[in-house]
């Protein structure tokens, strides 16, 4: 089923009072709509993906669920969970990009690696422009930071079990991107986000592993 009318207003709906959706990804829930990306899950609820060539793919936006900041800061109060919003899946293991907002009012986009699958625990970029030419570099997946030094279609190439030919997955968001806000897509993800943070970093640095942390009990 074709969710594609209301996701939009349905996903900036779904932001908790502690944080406001960035222009930039307004315009980009609005991109996803008007490109016919969104969908239903058989389960119930929407989604939509970055890929108008294929159906394919790990990576797309989803309403913020509350249940997620709260399974990460259950001993946090409600003030605080509201401050972080997870709104994209990155990757098929279950991890998770985020709306935050820090002690000093700034925004960013942080990832939430699943724990099981990837560790990535820290800030992705701090300027969500910066986070739309990462999704529109056009990795498969966004949670394995260790692929961050090589571009997409390198790793597919390398992909024994690729039963298809590589396919430039984020084209359309590429350009839309590109013409969108005035700026060029890297070839690869190191030169937006060089040295993300793992959950396992001690002492860590990146403010936001250092915030979940904190209300984790662990600082």
């Amino acid at each position: 089923m074709n969710t594609a009318s209301g996701f939009a207003d349905r996903m900036r709906a779904s932001f908790p009072a502690g944080v406001t959706v960035p222009a930039a990804l307004d315009r980009f829930f609005d991109w996803q709509q008007a490109a016919g990306l969104a969908r239903s899950f058989r389960s119930g609820g929407d989604y939509a993906g970055i890929d108008t060539a294929s159906e394919l793919g790990c990576m797309y936006s989803q309403c913020v669920d509350p249940g997620y900041a709260e399974a990460w800061l259950p001993d946090a109060p409600q003030e605080v969970r509201d401050r972080l919003a997870p709104f994209f899946r990155t990757g098929g293991d279950g991890s998770t990009a985020a709306l935050w907002r820090d002690d000093d009012g700034a925004q960013h986009i942080v990832h939430l690696g699943s724990g099981s699958g990837s560790t990535m625990l820290g800030v992705l970029a701090s300027d969500p422009v910066d986070f739309l030419r990462l999704l529109a570099i056009g990795y498969e997946e966004l949670c394995w930071p260790e692929n961050f030094d090589r571009a997409p279609a390198q790793i597919d190439a390398e992909n024994e079990y690729l039963d298809q030919p590589v396919w430039d997955r984020a084209a359309a968001l590429r350009d839309w991107v590109q013409t969108s806000f005035g700026v060029a897509v890297p070839a690869v993800a190191a030169e937006i986000s060089p040295a993300p943070a793992d959950m396992g970093d001690r002492p860590g640095a990146d403010p936001f592993l250092l915030w979940v942390r904190k209300w984790q009990g662990d600082a």
